[in-house]
């Protein structure tokens, strides 16, 4: 889920942005963790064996591929 937004991430603001992304992912899963969230979004704080998790999971690192594979990721414009 973190590689497919930021490929997300990377579409919308650029590689040099891109990293944001992952990074609030992880502290948002962090107290997720902390938190014993229930939702399926927050997939590393579900037990192992869960499909709900690894769909959540898969349907945004497709995501981030087919968006990035169309668009690709946004050029740095100097002025």
């Amino acid at each position: 889920a973190a590689l497919g937004i930021g490929l997300l991430l990377a579409a919308v603001t650029g590689g040099a942005l891109a990293w944001a992304g992952p990074m609030m992912y992880m502290i948002v899963a962090q107290f997720a963790l902390i938190g014993d969230w229930p939702s399926p979004w927050m997939w590393p704080a579900r037990p192992p064996h869960d499909l709900g998790g690894a769909l959540c999971a898969g349907l945004v690192f497709a995501a981030g591929i087919v968006v990035a594979t169309i668009r690709g990721a946004r050029a740095f414009r100097e002025v």
